[in-house]
């Protein structure tokens, strides 16, 4: 007689080996975890401690780094060197997680016409007294920064009687208020000679406030109301005379009856003024 074979059942899990097999799944889900926290953390703590790291590193490169970036003539105490070598190190690290001497020194070559008016700023930032080498150099180098810190290197220099520096200065400041400000430059201040002076006639370098009969002197203003009579309509020079007064700017004189320019200075014409405009326009006439 043939053994009779029944179908193979597969046979459950006891709930023994079911709660060994979820406490194995659990276990095996927190170790996973708990490595990708150690993991961010670490990252975490990669990140915050990169400032520290930069200035633990400049301390200890600190004379290589004052020769390699040409700043030994500065004469800045360790402190300072160290505040600003960190804050320039920051810069151009870039995402690197280790600092390398011959790295640092290229890209600070590489960087320099963009790192130095940087190191000028910070110089007039960390100190109250400069001496004549620090001065020159940020004069030099300050770059766009001189619209801020014009008021306070004019008064060093007028101090230490460099008159050959505060030319660079007031070409610095030219070309920056173009570059910066506005498309037009102010008026010229008669006390500084900078390009400065605001509509209500004080001046945003010295802090001079200058009178309208100075102003006159120095722009030479017969002079602009002779151009002015030979460039605008008879019926714009005589709507000035009615109005009494002209719009003054760094570029000449112009009629009240054009749109006025934020930098304009108002001017207003004496009755010696306007009796010489009106002469000038005899001429004029009888020339044409």
């Amino acid at each position: 007689m043939g053994v009779l074979l029944l179908p193979r059942v597969r046979r459950g899990k006891s709930s023994d080996e079911e709660k060994e097999a979820g406490k194995a799944s659990s276990k095996k889900q927190n170790i996973m975890e708990t490595d990708e926290v150690r993991i961010r953390n670490k990252k975490t703590s990669t990140l915050k401690k990169r400032y520290i790291d930069t200035e633990g590193w400049v301390e200890k490169h600190l004379n290589e780094l004052i020769e390699a970036f040409g700043l030994r003539f500065l004469e800045l105490s360790n402190e300072e060197f160290i505040r600003i070598a960190t804050t320039i190190i920051d810069m151009i690290r870039g995402e690197s997680s280790t600092l390398d001497l011959d790295v640092i020194i290229r890209r600070f070559r590489r960087n320099i016409t963009f790192l130095y008016p940087i190191i000028a700023a910070m110089i007039l930032e960390l100190r109250d007294v400069l001496t004549d080498a620090q001065i020159e150099f940020i004069v030099n180098n300050i770059g766009e920064a001189i619209l801020t810190y014009a008021p306070r290197l004019y008064k060093e220099l007028v101090t230490r009687g460099h008159s050959d520096l505060i030319d660079r200065l007031r070409e610095c400041w030219n070309r920056y208020w173009i570059a910066k400000r506005y498309t037009v430059l102010p008026v010229s201040c008669p006390i500084c000679k900078f390009n400065a002076l605001m509509p209500d006639l004080t001046c945003i370098v010295c802090g001079s406030t200058v009178s309208e009969k100075t102003l006159k002197e120095y722009v030479n203003f017969v002079e602009l109301l002779k151009d002015f009579v030979k460039n605008y309509s008879i019926d714009e020079i005589m709507k000035s005379i009615s109005y009494g007064y002209v719009y003054l700017s760094s570029i000449g004189v112009k009629p009240p009856i054009e749109t006025r320019d934020p930098l304009d200075i108002e001017v207003i014409l004496s009755n010696s003024e306007k009796e010489f405009i009106k002469s000038l326009i005899e001429v004029r006439n009888t020339k044409w």
